[in-house]
């Protein structure tokens, strides 16, 4: 095991924002990062860099988005992914 300890990780991609909490050995950090509506993929690993948790470290991984929700539910985005 290494010296910084294991984490599991939330990342929730926004709107508006992408959310990140982590809980590990030291306790729980929480990063807020502006979302990349093009590239939602770009405000996670943003999230990750600014969390400054190292990325061998994540034992557990959940994702969620309410951009691909609202996508779905708004009817827009590509007519295949609907």
């Amino acid at each position: 095991m290494s010296s910084w300890g294991f984490y599991a990780i939330g990342v929730e991609v926004g709107g508006t924002f992408t959310d990140l909490v982590a809980i590990g050995e030291d306790g729980i950090t929480v990063t807020k990062v502006p979302s990349v509506p093009q590239q939602p993929d770009e405000g996670a690993f943003n999230a990750l860099l600014q969390s400054g948790i190292p990325i061998p470290s994540i034992e557990d991984l959940s994702h969620g988005s309410t951009v691909a929700t609202n996508a779905v539910l708004e009817r827009k985005g590509f007519a295949t992914a609907l």
